[in-house]
């Protein structure tokens, strides 16, 4: 039995009938049958676990005010106007549609235009938005309706979206989601994934829950064709392969998706780097000498990613790789540049980054002070290397043939192997990683991950 109204077992029935009761102090109108099979269904129907879930739920909502969150937060224009996604149409079956080209939002821009508490309670605006929707269509259709269809567009998805800031706030939404909005995602299917996607999803992949890994779906270079088999032309945006466009003509249908773009700097504002640079670790370093940090990067694509802050003076920063030989041991080959070594402004903004490990090997960051004879610096940092899962991708379903890597500072190609593929897939035969990808089933092949220089 799906669990769900009209089908349900009689254990299911009765454990219905025993939430009612054992919640019904904090039970309220528009709690119906409907919304308490949500919190069922997300434990399994386990009863003290489903109360603890709602109750947990109502805390949350009186401590953020979310009831009264759309009548109390002003929205920030730059928002509004910057933040990517919105909601169009239906799918097939009637279920409201979100489309987030996520790719094209300005990252770097946002977070410093706005507080990282606006863009949650932002985000929580969304979610309510699509519960009212949920609400909304199955008056209109005479029939529960209770999933939305997530269609991410990862084209333009680059480093700049992997900043610690930047996935700290999306890890955060996640945990709101998981823990707030249950059985609210009927499908995710993410378009156009770059080679970064399996870093993302290793960094994601600990705050979603089973029920969510298993409805995310990578589609492949037929994925026009894929989205037009959930959702009807005439309500897919022109964009996405579909018919529909605005009324004049705008084949993205801005009036209701928000695609982005370059956030002028005239939102942007001065941000309180207290609560950052509170976490970083302090050291000196001496006039006219350098402070380096070795980190042994065993398999391709892991992440360097750093912020570091220094008081009244400049100082240089780069990133170094040594190969490893076969012959020569650990010294091996000479420093390679990978990030170039050049004076930052870090005592007057925090200077953050990151960059992709394309090869195994030594990496070496250079904090360089040897400029400066008779300045030593103060310096405050952090240093993280970020490694793909050793988890395996089970629960990701996927038909995709290929990353789409045509990013500017995507070098080499990017080879995960994906060897025990769920569906008609055969493995995904890649020599980069030793790693294979389960989780992501599908009929797909390979990811092919092809670049300009590879043949």
């Amino acid at each position: 039995m799906s669990g769900r109204v009209g089908n349900l077992s009689p254990q299911q029935q009765e454990a219905l009938d025993k939430f009612r009761i054992n919640i019904k102090d904090v039970l309220q109108p528009h709690m119906d049958d409907i919304f308490l099979l949500k919190w069922l269904r997300a434990r399994s129907f386990n009863l003290a676990k489903a109360e603890e879930m709602l109750r947990l739920n109502q805390e949350f909502r009186k401590k953020l005010n979310v009831d009264n969150l759309k009548k109390e937060f002003k929205v920030p224009e730059v928002l509004s106007k910057y933040f990517t996604g919105g909601l169009f149409s239906w799918d097939k079956e009637g279920c409201p549609v979100f489309y987030d080209p996520f790719g094209l939002l300005d990252v770097k821009g946002m977070l410093q235009s706005v507080q990282c508490s606006d863009i949650i309670k932002f985000k929580l605006l969304i979610l309510e938005e699509i519960w009212e929707e949920f609400r909304a269509q199955s008056e209109k259709l005479g029939r529960p309706v209770e999933g939305l269809t997530l269609v991410i567009d990862l084209d333009q998805f680059g480093m700049r979206h992997m900043s610690k800031q930047a996935i700290d706030i999306d890890i955060q939404i996640l945990k709101i989601f998981e823990a707030n909005y249950p059985e609210t995602l009927k499908a995710a299917m993410i378009i156009r994934a770059p080679r970064l996607f399996p870093v993302l999803y290793s960094l994601v992949r600990p705050f979603l829950s089973e029920d969510t890994k298993s409805k995310l779906y990578v589609c492949g270079n037929d994925w026009k064709e894929l989205l037009l088999q959930k959702i009807d032309a005439h309500y897919l945006p022109a964009y996405w392969g579909g018919t529909a466009t605005d009324a004049d003509g705008d084949p993205k249908c801005r009036s209701k998706i928000c695609f982005g773009g370059s956030i002028p700097k005239s939102y942007y504002s001065t941000s309180d780097e207290t609560s950052v640079t509170g976490n970083l670790t302090t050291v000196t370093v001496q006039s006219g000498s350098c402070l380096t940090l070795e980190y042994d990067v065993l398999v391709p694509n892991c992440i360097i990613r750093w912020q570091f802050k220094s008081d009244h003076h400049d100082i240089k920063f780069g990133v170094y790789m040594r190969k490893r030989t076969k012959n020569s041991g650990k010294q091996g080959e000479g420093l390679k540049e990978v990030v170039p070594s050049e004076k930052h402004n870090s005592h007057k903004v925090l200077a953050e980054g990151e960059v992709l490990c394309t090869e195994a090997g030594l990496y070496v960051v250079k904090f360089d002070n040897s400029y400066s004879w008779m300045t030593s610096k103060k310096l405050r940092y952090n240093i993280e290397l970020i490694i793909p899962s050793k988890e395996t991708f089970q629960e990701v379903r996927g038909a995709a043939k290929e990353f789409n890597t045509d990013q500017s500072q995507d070098k080499e190609r990017s080879q995960e192997s994906f060897q025990e593929v769920k569906g008609a897939a055969k493995e995904f035969n890649t020599d980069q990683s030793q790693e294979t990808f389960q989780e992501v089933k599908g009929a797909a092949k390979e990811f092919n991950t092809d670049q300009s220089q590879d043949k």
